[in-house]
């Protein structure tokens, strides 16, 4: 009877299957959960970006002239579908994260082993920058999607030495659309110059199909001509895609300090300034990234390393004048985390070169290791939109709770602030609730010194200063140090 070895085990066959439905299953689990239940409400962000894709209409050409057009199509899609909710605001994010972790997974198998992208792409994508990305509706995610959907393509696109056509016919599309996303032009200069600088990927575009490449120029030359156009009827959009972030400074020291404090800052102290958790990426994170900077290194010849240190170097500038654009770094250091546990891994084999069963034993404490890096991620976002003030307070429900309370209230007028009225006309409009009327003046809802109709005003609104005392305070709120979020004034009945 042949002797029965490790590798003959079913489990041991089905141990990268058994991984990717694992992080499948998890990621799946968390996006949707967070997307549904934290923070809730809606941010200012949010309702700045669903306002902006509610405003692209087909029939006005030139209200498609906007940064971050493909984002806001598909944000208009899914409010034109499901109507305007937290849900369908999320929901283009929450699409693209799904298909970003696809993408990096199967860009990062095609680099490094199985076992090295199941814990690299574990790693990045349920962390609490990742997740905070995927469930917010705002275009940031793009940043992430574009140069994952660009390598995806460049991965496949290689077959028997040479380029295929449809890798240039989708690679230039791809571009071309990226160009609209803030900061994307830097990402496309970047793998310009690694590809031109390593001598492989040379041969590969002198072989490629002519017809192609000229194809690709087209596109993106017609691009560049859009953008051009855009840009001589407002300067705005040329300088929102070249440094779009609203930290922009050219102070370098009070940037690199606030960078560095975004990296190691495990007390947080810098999201009241940024909006973003902080450390970004964790300290483990950043040491497995440490340990693929050495690995890469010491591989420095291969196209991997052009590209990714091509990449740092380009970027790198670009962050310093934006601190808070991290989510550039996002696929850089997701390929060194990915070098880095891939080394760390062939160390532990190394130490156990011929037996199997030590070598398994050997790996309980790294798995360890990296499951608790990948648990840690989610549970600190989840607790952080939770319980630390700065991002539990970053999103509101209050309209929603102003409509709650319509129903009960017999005949009411709406009285927000005049910078809230945009969108609580669009969530109206959506709702079928035109006919409640919906200002930003007291005076509409005043008369002979006291109120005409019966009024639910937000906690923003003017009438709040005056002397008028409400009949009712609405305090439901459990996660804004100001609890009492609507003020309810009815009229005096002869």
């Amino acid at each position: 009877m042949a002797k029965q070895t490790i590798k003959n085990y079913t489990l041991y066959k089905l141990r990268f299957w058994l991984g990717y439905g694992f992080l499948a299953i998890a990621t799946i689990c968390v996006l949707v959960f967070a997307a549904l239940y934290v923070p809730g409400g809606y941010t200012p962000a949010e309702q700045q970006s669903a306002l902006q894709s509610a405003s692209l209409s087909f029939a006005r050409p030139e209200s498609l002239l906007i940064v971050d057009l493909p984002y806001h199509a598909l944000q208009k899609l899914s409010i034109s579908v499901f109507g305007l909710s937290s849900i369908s605001v999320k929901l283009p994010s929450l699409l693209l994260g799904f298909a970003i972790v696809a993408g990096l997974i199967l860009v990062l198998r095609r680099r490094f082993t199985q076992t090295a992208s199941i814990l690299a792409s574990g790693i990045i994508v349920v962390s609490a920058f990742f997740i905070s990305l995927a469930t917010t509706g705002t275009p940031e995610i793009m940043l992430v999607f574009w140069p994952v959907a660009l390598l995806l393509v460049a991965s496949f696109g290689v077959k028997n030495r040479t380029l295929q056509p449809f890798a240039i016919y989708a690679g230039s599309v791809i571009a071309a659309l990226s160009l609209l996303t803030p900061f994307s032009a830097y990402i496309l200069f970047a793998l310009l110059v690694a590809s031109l600088l390593h001598p492989h990927t040379r041969y590969l575009f002198r072989k490629a199909s002519r017809s192609a490449i000229m194809f690709g120029g087209f596109v993106i030359f017609a691009m560049l001509a859009l953008i051009a156009y855009a840009s001589y009827r407002d300067l705005t959009f040329l300088t929102q895609l070249l440094y779009h972030s609203s930290h922009f400074s050219l102070d370098i020291l009070a940037n690199l300090k606030l960078l560095g404090m975004q990296l190691i800052d495990v007390a947080s102290t810098t999201t009241n300034q940024t909006g973003l958790l902080a450390p970004v990426f964790g300290l483990s994170t950043l040491s497995l990234a440490g340990l693929g900077v050495y690995h890469l290194l010491r591989g420095r010849h291969s196209a991997l390393s052009y590209l990714t240190f091509t990449w740092l170097l380009v970027l790198l500038p670009v962050v310093t004048l934006n601190p808070t654009s991290l989510a550039l770094l996002v696929v850089p250091v997701a390929l060194l985390v990915a070098s880095g546990s891939g080394f760390l891994l062939n160390y532990w084999y190394k130490l156990f070169p011929r037996n199997p069963y030590a070598r398994i034993f050997a790996l309980i404490p790294v798995t360890i290791l990296f499951a608790c890096i990948i648990v840690s991620g989610a549970v600190r976002y989840f607790y952080s939109f939770h319980y630390y003030a700065p991002l539990a307070n970053s999103a509101s429900n209050d309209i929603e709770l102003v409509v709650s309370k319509v129903d009960s209230i017999p005949k009411p007028s709406v009285l927000v602030s005049p910078s809230e009225l945009p969108f609580y006309k669009l969530y109206f409009d959506s709702h079928n609730l035109s006919n409640i009327p919906l200002s930003a003046q007291t005076k509409d809802v005043l008369r002979d010194g006291g109120v005409h109709t019966n009024v639910i005003a937000t906690r923003s609104s003017s009438i709040i200063a005056s002397d008028l005392r409400p009949t009712e305070v609405i305090a439901t709120s459990e996660l804004h140090m100001e609890s009492d979020r609507l003020y309810i004034y009815k009229k005096a009945t002869k």
